[in-house]
């Protein structure tokens, strides 16, 4: 097996983890990256130049081209991949990703029922059909979370607390929808008051996990606070999810990132109410760093060696950078250089020695994150916090407010005998 110093590697993405390409590349000998979905009739420049200019990779128009022979390792960060992964697994090639597990995350009533097959607790929820259909729904209703299959360029999930609030909302989505709007699907759940929501952030390979991690709570959106322990010393309600899915993984040759949304209560049932079959913002970020041979798990993960985490401290913090202008205009963001592993970037490029958010146009205010670490929870937030004061850019925001919340979930946890940080 080649050393890690000798690898070409091509990075297949949709823009969100362009800074994984840039991560590797600084252990890696060469780095491609591409978005191969900038490919139409007409056309643009946005998606086909993310990565351009950034640190040490080289942006290439797709997976087939002429630099393909040279590739010793492919790593999908995202879903939508699972066909080309499973051509590129028959032609002999060594593949970082969920393979066909993307459907764990895009098919949601379809995870749902193999929840049920596991013996895992689910929230009662409805299947909608049409926009008109969902309208009468909420009208009825209140205190519901909204979601969608498979397109989520289309809108995101939201809350639904009444329809009065949310009715703008069903009106965007209507007119956005078409004529499609008579045939859409709508997941509606119900939320689960009074519980905390907890997870796991991490890898498979083939089923089997990592023996550490960092494991955290995520402030939606927002923030992120992690601790790296061993997962024996986790809430049994936490890894139930993880350990009932090795089989799962296991049957579909999962080798890759994957993080999990549990939401527990004081009867410590874990319902696990959204699946992530990639790597997850947040904290991919945070491990992008935090994983000191992040390189090396990845390159000996898809060659389906497992192989543990070395943490660089004890906990992790992560902030993400927001700036609602970004979604449809080129948004500068200025930072001093000593700090640029600290700062990671979606949908970017650099020009001009500038580094710029491209657009995309789908209503995500999220342009990146400030990650940091220490070892206390202290030390971690407040790296986190330092290094926010430096960015800069027009109508940048960088909640490092919410990470108070971090400290909430904590309390409650506590309460529920649900505290994994001690």
């Amino acid at each position: 097996m080649k050393s890690l110093s000798e690898l070409t590697c091509l990075v297949v993405d949709n823009g969100l983890f362009v800074e994984i390409a840039v991560t590797l590349a600084r252990t890696y000998k060469k780095v491609y990256y591409t978005v191969p979905g900038w490919k139409s009739g007409f056309p643009k420049m946005n998606d086909s130049k993310i990565g351009t200019g950034l640190e040490n990779i080289e942006v290439v128009s797709g997976i087939f081209g002429d630099h393909f022979d040279d590739i010793d390792l492919f790593v999908f960060p995202d879903l939508y991949f699972g066909d080309e992964q499973e051509h590129l697994v028959k032609l002999g090639k060594t593949v970082w990703g969920a393979r066909h597990g993307d459907r764990l995350e895009m098919y949601r009533e379809e995870m749902k029922d193999l929840l049920v097959d596991l013996g895992m607790p689910v929230a009662n929820y409805e299947i909608i059909k049409g926009v008109a259909g969902l309208r009468k729904y909420l009208k009825e209703n209140d205190d519901k979370w909204v979601k969608t299959n498979i397109h989520r360029g289309t809108f995101e999930t939201f809350h639904s607390p009444t329809y009065k609030l949310v009715e703008p909302r069903i009106d965007e989505i209507e007119y956005s929808l078409g004529a499609f709007k008579y045939i859409t699907e709508f997941i509606v759940e119900d939320n689960l008051k009074d519980m905390i929501e907890i997870g796991t952030d991490g890898y498979t390979i083939d089923g089997q996990r990592p023996t550490v991690g960092l494991t955290g709570y995520e402030i939606k959106d927002l923030s992120y606070l992690g601790v790296f322990k061993a997962y024996d010393d986790l809430p049994e309600p936490l890894v139930r999810f993880d350990n009932l899915m090795e089989p799962v993984f296991k049957k579909y040759g999962y080798r890759g990132f994957y993080s999990s949304e549990i939401r527990c209560g004081k009867d410590h049932e874990p319902y696990m109410i959204d699946f992530c079959s990639r790597a997850a913002s947040p904290p991919n970020e945070l491990y992008q760093e935090f994983y000191t041979n992040l390189a090396e798990i990845i390159w000996q993960g898809a060659n389906g060696v497992l192989v543990d985490p070395e943490p660089i401290a004890k906990y992790g913090c992560e902030v993400l950078i927001h700036c609602p202008w970004a979604d449809k205009n080129f948004a500068p963001i200025d930072f001093p250089p000593e700090y640029r592993q600290n700062i990671k970037l979606r949908h970017a490029c650099k020009i001009n020695e500038r580094y710029y958010a491209i657009p995309q146009a789908v209503g995500l205010p999220e342009i990146g994150a400030v990650v940091g670490w220490g070892d206390t929870v202290e030390e971690a937030k407040d790296m986190v916090k330092e290094i926010a004061e430096t960015v800069e850019g027009y109508y940048i925001e960088i909640p490092v407010e919410s990470l108070d919340k971090a400290d909430e979930q904590l309390e409650m946890a506590r309460d529920y005998g649900l505290d994994f940080f001690e």
